[in-house]
């Protein structure tokens, strides 16, 4: 092996290595740019970013405190990797039973909550027939029935993935982007491109938890009367 050799080695990984820099730093430059449209969408809003430069946002709507954060999904090997969107609406009421609805259920839903709940239920009429549907109990069951039309109405859109009420509050989570093949393909890269969460489907998620968290008040406030 040629001395001249070697040195072309160098140089040609010297190359890769200023690629895939360049390439890891505009996906980090992207990452921090996907909730832009959102300004000014939260009262008292507070951003931060973790290392892989996804962005989280904080705030308050509809009078509760709000966290949006982004999960990118790379665990299905078969599958482009995809990019969600949570948002959590904080709602304290410490009686309120656990239900949880999880759409198209792979079994690879890391982010997922329904799973750990104990109890399977029958989803109601009007639900989609690969819902998941759990719960804390037969308190679950009877607010899973009185949330069913307004339920059905938010899986009806398919990139919602998973609805969650807990004594917490209520998690919306719901598809942002799918991956770039040719990245995942070659580099198993999750790069999402130029996508950004769009600033009404942002205040339609806030739009829906706060719907769920009055529904699901006025129902706990008719049990207990």
């Amino acid at each position: 092996m040629t001395a001249a050799f070697i040195f072309g080695l160098i140089a040609f990984a010297a190359v890769l290595a200023n690629i895939a820099l360049r390439d890891h730093r505009r996906a980090l430059a992207a990452r921090r740019r996907l909730f832009d449209d959102c300004r000014g969408v939260l009262e008292a809003e507070h951003w931060s970013a973790g290392g892989d430069g996804f962005p989280a946002l904080e705030g308050r709507a509809f009078g509760q405190d709000v966290k949006a954060v982004l999960i990118p999904d790379t665990m299905v090997m078969r599958r482009l990797p995809q990019l969600w969107l949570s948002v959590t609406m904080i709602n304290p009421q410490p009686y309120a039973p656990s239900l949880s609805l999880l759409a198209r259920h792979s079994g690879n839903e890391f982010y997922a909550v329904t799973l750990d709940l104990p109890r399977r239920i029958e989803p109601p009429g009007g639900l989609p027939l690969d819902v998941l549907v759990r719960g804390s109990g037969p308190m679950a069951e009877a607010l899973c029935r009185e949330l069913a039309p307004v339920l059905a109405k938010l899986l009806a859109d398919t990139r919602v993935k998973e609805v969650t009420l807990t004594p917490k509050g209520v998690r919306i989570v719901r598809q942002v982007a799918q991956g770039q093949r040719g990245e995942h393909l070659l580099l198993r890269q999750a790069v999402f491109g130029d996508v950004t969460v769009e600033r009404a489907e942002f205040m339609r998620t806030l739009s829906d938890a706060a719907v769920l968290i009055a529904k699901r008040d006025a129902h706990l406030n008719s049990e207990a009367a």
